[in-house]
């Protein structure tokens, strides 16, 4: 499995930050690719939903489920379907904002992309990351990391 590891702050408060990270329904306002998201059920870590992720010109279908939730510190989801991937975040207050760390681990569907495509795409995948934690920043409220 690929890894991918980022730690921000934000200005949000720890509790409003959280409340945005786990209501799925946002994914598409920050995360890059992700084009729908959809057929939510749930609540906790028996929260599921479903959404469209593109990559590489390649539409995936993707269910996602919250295997932690432990308001207002941790919350890791599991995907899979058309992408096997765990987010793992983890929420610190800093001051009055938050500082967040992720932990992404995913693995790149070979047979869909080709095992060519599967060296470029890890590369993209961290522009993508950079991408959505600057709107992650934009969006809750964005300052110097320390």
């Amino acid at each position: 499995m690929a890894t991918i590891q980022r730690t921000f702050s934000v200005g949000a408060s720890q509790d409003d930050v959280f409340a945005f990270l786990a209501d799925h329904a946002n994914d598409v306002q920050w995360l890059p690719g992700v084009t729908d998201a959809r057929n939510f059920t749930g609540e906790g870590t028996g929260y599921e939903w479903e959404l469209t992720y593109k990559m590489a010109g390649i539409s995936f279908n993707v269910i996602g489920q919250v295997i932690e939730h432990d308001p207002p510190r941790r919350h890791v989801v599991e995907t899979r379907s058309g992408m096997v991937s765990r987010w793992d975040w983890t929420l610190e207050p800093e001051g009055d904002g938050t500082r967040i760390s992720l932990l992404m681990e995913y693995t790149i569907p070979v047979a869909a992309v080709g095992k060519i495509a599967e060296r470029i795409l890890l590369k993209q995948n961290e522009k993508v990351a950079d991408e959505g934690m600057a709107n992650l920043q934009r969006i809750l409220g964005g300052r110097e990391t320390g």
